[in-house]
Parts: structure tokens; C-alpha cells; sequence
């Protein structure tokens, strides 16, 4: 971590520090693990509740850690409470002004007396394996068996071989990534091939990134692995909540040390928001595509052009949060941060030849074909495409590039945001090869001139594989009519409808489907303002039932912005679960009688739920929201005006979902949005 971070005396006119009590001794708070590693150095980063005498041993086996390192060769940062030297390093603490109103429990700022230690270990010897503990004087703390070592880089242009796990948007704590986390390592011990590096592609401490929680979604679930693996970060939207990258100041910061001053290879960057790094022959670049400046010309563009232009890697891998290319929990062709990383960055480092690009962000994995130019908003397969093969030796056979790094040969995109967070997929992204809504992670085992990389689930099973062989000269071609991946909707988890168009007689928007009724009995027609829909009932007739029948759905969130005409006497109702006329659900908006009703139809017997009295606005705007899982369902009407469960009679089927509107009913819509919930367990 470097010095330009802030010090103590920034808080000292505004602090009043309390000193300590004589307190026991200090006990170990967070790690040991290990950071920004090169040939011939490392840092080991831990903390403690309570001062101690700072002192790191190694040696060539556990039992044999001969050599030291303390004193001024440990970098040592404390909470504001705790006293220290004038300019000494500080952990961060939120301004007053942002935490005078926030909960005790969601403050981000460091607990109260903790020392970090960050031990600046150097001369040792390239691609050797070294064993460390940490200790309090002479006391151990932590270290000095067969699980703490760390293992230097191979010297900067030399071969050699190399395992990396990537992972994305994992921060919750919960089961679902604590399983990815275990079945790497099951995969690791099956193999006999241990990860040298780990890169995160960001979100790693959700929801704020504070420092609490990195403690609880970072560095204890992965403690395991990282006492004796560096992982190299990249700043995700969530840790952005708490830490700046203009300022490199936050629990991010304060968490990682990674080179600023070209410590690892490359070019100097000043600062710990983007750098870059050397393994063997393969360079690194990390970005930060959060909270600074993505203009071509800005400072971070202008260092990468820099950096690039030195490397002599046979190999450019680049990494960052917010993917260039998705279409799961997130749309690159929609959101800023995405579109201006597509637009102005992968110009800049396909001229550099990039072999690979992890991102992270959206909740899904997705990997694309061999590719290169696709920078147009919307993106599209045509004219991108250099080889339009799934990548498997035993498929259609990998990729191939000429050796070295040469402009425009083609590059790999992989979105890994399935780390553990909660799955989405808004739709399909047309360069993408393979899209899959699982929980996992990447393992990427780079080999002299080949790139093997898999994709493993939650569960231990290779889900997906490609290969990417630099070797001689290969000319790129572009592929006229590209393979294109199936738009399979039943695997949508997120249905955003805007109704656009007029829409004359019977007819209903795309994907709607009329499951009751008489055809000629229904209107959705242009509304009174641009983007409105009427969706109308004659007078006279049966009702109609109109069904979103793209998105089956058995856990759902279905959400509805509606307008009744300010002389309605007749509502509307939000259907879900329709296996059939007389089997699924309804919630039921009765405008005239002021109440809202949940009920359901099992083999055509109907069973009132709940009923609730509510003040259904007429001639206003007002968000409706159902959603379910198992035999759950809650009711929110009017952004939490009126909000209420009930228990479904049986759980539901998978079915659409969609609105009945009774004879002579009508209802404005502006837009729905359906979500699938049954893609996380």
C-alpha cells in the first residue's frame, strides 16, 4: 500500500482520541494472507485487536524459518482511535457527514483498536516456494505449518506454467459461495495442480463494502486460500459504495496492497485504483471501471496505452468489474459504465492484441466466441466473429492466434459474476458462445503457447471448456453469417416490457398470448402519453385473460406500473401460476370497492386468500408488485403503501404469468417487469 493514502493528520483537528487502557495481548483479527507478490518479494498483510510487535518468519520448510522481517520494513495502519506517530497510516474511518444518520450495525468505518501489519518481505529467490509465520515478538500468532507459504514469480519473460481461478460478484457469505469456493479447491487436490494466483473481478463485499464486511464475505470464507495465494483485485460497484478510486481511500484500499510504482512489471500507474503486472510471460492489467474517468483521453486510457506499448508478454490478459459484453443481470447495451468500457477501452487493448477479458458485475457466466471490433451500441455478431467454434479440443478445436501479441487478432470475453450472488439473465447476447445461470467459477491454466480454461459449477462439474493456442502464424478471418446463440426465453430470470406501437384491434404485444376468451373482445391500444398502453375489454362479452407467456415462472417477483381511468368501476387482476382456466392464481385490484384480493383456483374451485382495503388511486399512476416462492406470496401495492403475505392453498406451478381483465375493465400500463427467483437455489 502506498503513501499517498490518508494519514492521521487528517483526522486531527476533528478527533478526540481516547488512549487505551494497558490492554492484553494482541489477538489476530484477520488473515494472515498474502499480496502483491513478485521474483524476488511479498507482502503478508494481517491485523490485530491490540498492538503487538510486528514480526514475520520464513524459511524453506516449516520447521526451519530462519529469517525475518520487522521493524521499519512493516508498514503499520491503525483505527483512528488507536495513537500513532504523526503522518502515520490510518484506516478509514467515514466522514462524520455520511455516518451521523446511518445505523450503528451498517457502519463501514474500522472497529475500534486495529493495528494492520503489512510486512514488506524481499530478497528471496524467483519461482521458490517459501513457508511464513507471523508473530507477536516471540510469540506465534499464526503460520509455521504446511498451509502458510507463498511461492515467488518466475522472473519476468521467462516460461512457465501457471493456474489462476477467477472469480466474480461473490460477497454474500452465503452457502452458495462457500460451495464455488469449495469445489475449486476439491478441484485443485483431484488434479495435483495447486492456483498460483487468484484474480477477483469485484464485488467481493456486498452490500456497501464496508469493512465489516469484507470481513464476513471476504477474507474469512476465503481465509483458506489465502494464506497461501495472492489475489489481485479489481474494485467492484458495491465496494465503490464505501471506497474511492480517486482518492484510493476505503476498506478496499485499506484491504490490498497492489504495485503502484511498477513493482510487478509494467508501467508505473500512481495509484491503486488500476496497475498492471508480470507473471512469467503473461502481463496483467486491472482497471477501474467503477468511479473514475472511462473517457479515451483520461488518465486511466492514457496509462494503459502506456503500459501496453512496453510489454513484450506472449500473453495480455485484462480484468475489471462492469463486462463490455452481457445480457444477465445487467445489459451492456443499456448502462453507461458498460457501454463506455466496450466503446473505449477494448479498442485500446485489442490494437494491443488482448487474448482474454474477466469481468464480472452481471450475475451469470457467459464466454464468447473468438472476437474482435464489436464496439457498436447495440452489439451484433456480424462482421466481430473470427471463429465462431465452441473453443473445445474435443469440439470444434480451439482458437488459434499467431504467437505473440498481435493487433486485432481476436480475444476471448468471460463474464464471471456467478461467484455466489444471486443469478439473473435478461437475455442473449449475441457474440457469447456460452451462457450458463449456475453458480461456479473460471480455472485458467496457461501452458507456454496454450490456454486451457474451464468453467466449474457449485457442485464440482466442468460446465464449460475452450482453448486458446498462440502458435505460429494465423491470418484472422472474419465469419460472414456467425453461429448465434438460441434466444431460449424459459431461461430469462428478468422480462422488461414497454409497450410501444399501437396495436390495433385484438391483437397483443409480442410474447402475450390470449388464454381466455373471445379474441375480438380485447383493445391494447396507444395510451395518452408515449410509452402508455391501454389494455381494454369490450363492454360487453366474456373476460380476457392475457398471459406473459414468455418467462414460465414458479418463484417470481411480476411488478406492474398502472393507471385506471379516473371513472373506472371495474378492476383488473395480476395472474400467476396459469396452468390452465381452472388452476392458478390471482391478485385482484377492485377499484370501486376499495380492496385487493389474493385467491386461487385449484381443479376450479376458488379460495379467497386475503383481502385487504386499499385506496386504489384512479386517474394516477401506481406500482403493483406480487411474488412468490414455494407456497409464499407477498403483495406490495403502491411502493410499499399497503404491503402483506399470505399462504397459497398448493405451490404453484411453472407458468406465466400475465393480467384478466373483466368486461368493460380497463387499465393503463407503462411498463412490467417479471423476474425469475428460481435461478439462485
Amino acid at each position: 500500500m502506498t503513501t499517498f493514502r490518508t494519514p492521521f493528520l487528517l483526522f486531527a483537528a476533528a478527533l478526540t482520541v481516547t488512549l487505551p487502557l494497558a490492554a492484553a495481548q494482541g489477538t489476530l483479527a484477520r488473515g494472515p494472507y498474502l499480496q502483491q507478490s513478485t521474483a524476488d518479494s511479498i507482502v503478508v498483510v494481517w491485523r490485530t485487536t491490540g498492538g503487538i510487535t510486528p514480526v514475520v518468519r520464513f524459511g524453506d520448510t516449516p520447521r526451519a524459518l530462519n529469517r525475518e522481517v520487522s521493524g521499519n520494513s512493516v508498514t503499520v495502519r491503525v483505527s483512528v482511535d488507536v495513537p500513532a506517530a504523526p503522518g502515520g497510516f490510518r484506516l478509514y474511518q467515514e466522514p462524520y457527514d455520511e455516518r451521523e444518520n446511518r445505523e450503528a450495525d451498517h457502519d463501514p468505518s474500522t472497529p475500534p483498536n486495529t493495528h494492520q501489519y503489512e510486512a514488506h518481505i524481499t530478497g528471496l529467490r524467483p519461482a521458490t516456494k517459501y513457508h511464513y509465520a507471523v508473530f507477536d515478538g516471540n510469540r506465534r500468532l499464526a503460520g509455521g505449518d504446511n498451509e502458510h507459504y507463498f511461492v515467488t514469480h518466475p522472473p519476468i519473460g521467462s516460461a512457465a506454467n501457471l493456474r489462476l481461478w477467477v472469480v466474480g460478484d461473490s460477497g454474500t457469505g452465503e452457502r452458495d459461495q462457500a460451495m464455488v469456493h469449495e469445489a475449486a479447491r476439491a478441484y485443485v487436490q483431484k488434479t495435483g495442480r495447486r492456483i498460483d494466483h487468484y484474480l477477483h473481478v469485484g464485488d467481493m463485499a456486498y452490500s456497501d463494502g464496508t469493512d465489516r464486511e469484507f470481513q464476513t464475505t471476504f477474507f474469512e470464507p476465503y481465509a483458506s486460500t489465502l494464506r497461501n495465494t495472492v489475489c489481485w483485485p479489481a474494485m467492484g460497484n458495491h465496494e465503490g459504495h464505501t471506497s474511492r478510486g480517486i482518492s484510493g481511500y476505503g476498506p478496499y484500499y485499506d484491504g490490498y496492497v497492489v504495485p503502484t510504482r511498477a513493482e510487478a512489471g509494467g508501467v508505473p500507474s500512481g495509484t491503486e485504483a488500476y496497475y498492471s503486472f508480470d507473471i512469467g510471460r503473461v502481463h496483467f492489467i486491472c482497471l477501474d471501471s467503477h468511479d473514475l474517468d472511462r473517457d479515451p483521453d483520461a488518465a486511466m486510457a492514457r496509462w494503459l496505452r502506456a503500459d501496453l506499448e512496453q510489454t513484450k508478454a506472449d500473453w495480455l490478459i485484462a480484468f475489471w468489474h462492469h463486462p463490455p459484453y452481457t445480457m444477465g443481470s445487467h445489459n451492456s447495451d443499456r448502462e453507461e459504465q458498460l457501454i463506455e468500457m466496450r466503446e473505449n477501452f477494448m479498442p485500446i487493448l485489442e490494437a494491443a492484441g488482448v487474448d482474454l477479458t474477466l469481468t464480472g458485475h452481471s450475475h451469470i457466466y457467459e464466454r464468447s466466441m473468438l472476437m474482435d471490433g464489436a464496439y457498436a451500441t447495440p452489439t451484433v455478431a456480424t462482421g466481430v466473429i473470427l471463429d465462431d467454434g465452441d473453443g473445445n479440443p474435443a469440439g470444434d478445436g480451439a482458437y488459434r492466434k499467431s504467437a505473440g501479441l498481435q493487433p486485432h487478432a481476436g480475444s476471448v470475453s468471460i463474464v464471471a459474476g456467478h461467484g455466489g450472488a444471486g443469478l439473473g439473465r435478461e437475455g442473449t447476447m449475441p457474440v457469447m458462445r456460452e451462457i450458463i445461470l449456475e453458480h461456479g467459477s473460471v480455472i485458467l491454466d496457461i501452458d507456454s503457447d496454450t490456454l486451457n480454461a474451464i468453467m466449474l459449477n457449485k457442485e464440482g462439474q466442468t460446465r464449460d471448456v475452450f482453448s486458446i493456442v498462440k502458435r505460429g502464424s494465423v491470418t484472422p478471418t472474419r465469419v460472414a453469417n456467425p453461429w448465434q446463440p438460441k434466444h431460449d426465453i424459459s431461461l430469462l430470470t428478468e422480462v422488461r416490457t414497454h409497450f410501444a406501437g399501437r396495436q390495433p384491434g385484438a391483437q397483443v404485444p409480442d410474447g402475450w398470448t390470449l388464454a381466455q376468451g373471445r379474441a375480438g373482445g380485447l383493445n391494447v391500444m396507444a395510451g395518452a402519453k408515449e410509452g402508455d398502453r391501454f389494455l381494454r375489454a369490450q363492454a360487453t362479452g366474456e373476460p380476457m385473460t392475457v398471459l406473459f407467456s414468455a418467462l414460465p415462472v414458479q418463484a417470481f417477483e411480476f411488478e406492474a406500473e398502472l393507471r385506471f381511468p379516473a371513472d373506472a368501476t371495474k378492476g383488473i387482476s395480476m395472474v400467476f401460476g396459469y396452468a390452465d382456466a381452472s388452476n392458478h392464481g390471482l391478485v385482484e385490484l377492485d377499484p370501486a370497492a376499495g380492496m385487493i384480493r389474493a385467491i386461487q383456483y385449484i381443479n376450479g374451485n376458488r379460495t379467497v386468500l386475503v383481502e385487504k382495503s386499499a385506496a386504489i388511486p384512479k386517474g394516477e399512476w401506481f406500482v403493483m408488485g406480487i411474488e412468490s416462492e414455494g407456497t409464499e406470496l407477498g403483495i406490495n401495492f403502491n411502493d410499499d403503501t399497503l404491503e402483506f403475505e399470505t399462504e397459497l392453498k398448493a405451490a404453484l406451478p411453472k407458468a406465466p404469468v400475465g393480467f384478466l381483465v373483466p368486461a368493460g375493465g380497463s387499465v393503463d400500463l407503462e411498463e412490467m417487469v417479471v423476474e425469475n427467483e428460481g435461478w439462485g437455489s
